[in-house]
C-alpha cells in the first residue's frame, strides 16, 4: 500500500495531472466534464482517483512494466 492507503496501481488525480504536464486545477476540471475516463479516472465518493495502470497504458500506448516491492 502507498501512502494515503491507497493501493499501489490507484492514485489521486494530481499524479495524472503532473504525468500529463498540466495545472491539477485543469485535471480537476477535465475529471468533472468527463474528459479523463480513457486515462482510467473515477470517482471515490466526491474525490477523483485514476487507474495508473490504464494511465500510462493511453498516455505511453503500452503495460508499464511491474514495480518491485521489497520483500
Amino acid at each position: 500500500m502507498t501512502t494515503h492507503g491507497l493501493p499501489d496501481d490507484v492514485a489521486h488525480l494530481s499524479w495524472l495531472a503532473e504525468q500529463l504536464g498540466i495545472a491539477d486545477s485543469t485535471c480537476y476540471r477535465l475529471a468533472a466534464l468527463g474528459d479523463l475516463k480513457e486515462f482510467g479516472v473515477f470517482q471515490v465518493g466526491g474525490q477523483y482517483r485514476v487507474s495508473k495502470v490504464k494511465a500510462l497504458r493511453r498516455i505511453h500506448g503500452a503495460d508499464p512494466e511491474p514495480v518491485a516491492v521489497p520483500a
